[in-house]
C-alpha cells in the first residue's frame, strides 16, 4: 500500500480582489476588461469589428473619481493591459467601468463596484 504525503506551505495572501471579467452592455458585447488586485492592473479588449474601441476606467470607491484608463487603439481584437500600482494604493476600495467609445463618446457602460486594490 502507497501513502503519499502532502505538504502545504503558507503562500503570500492578499485581502484584494479580482473582478473576473466586466463586459459592455450592448445587446452583443463588443468590448470587456478587468483589474487585478495583484500589481493593480486593469485590462481591456475590443471583442467586435464595430468601429468603437473599447476603455475601462479604474476608480476609487469613495469619491467615484478616476484613478487610471486604458483604451483599445486598433479596432477589433486589440487587448492593452497595464500596472497602475504606483497610483493605486493597498486595501482601498475601487471600482472598474467598461465602455464602448468612440469620437470621444462613450456607452453601455459595465461595471463591476467594492473591489479591493
Amino acid at each position: 500500500m502507497a501513502f503519499s504525503t502532502v505538504l502545504l506551505l503558507p503562500g503570500t495572501s492578499s485581502a484584494g480582489t479580482n473582478s473576473g471579467w466586466v463586459y459592455t452592455t450592448d445587446y452583443d458585447p463588443g468590448g470587456v476588461g478587468a483589474f487585478g488586485h495583484d500589481g493593480d492592473w486593469i485590462k481591456v479588449c475590443d471583442e467586435q469589428a464595430d468601429g468603437y474601441n473599447v476603455r475601462i476606467h479604474l476608480f476609487k470607491m469613495s469619491n467615484l473619481r478616476d484613478m487610471a484608463s486604458l483604451t483599445t487603439n486598433d479596432g477589433h481584437l486589440d487587448c492593452e493591459s497595464k500596472s497602475f500600482a504606483s497610483v493605486v494604493p493597498e486595501n482601498i476600495r475601487v471600482g472598474i467601468r467598461v465602455s464602448l467609445t468612440k469620437d470621444g463618446n462613450e456607452k453601455f457602460h459595465g461595471r463591476k463596484w467594492d473591489l479591493i486594490s
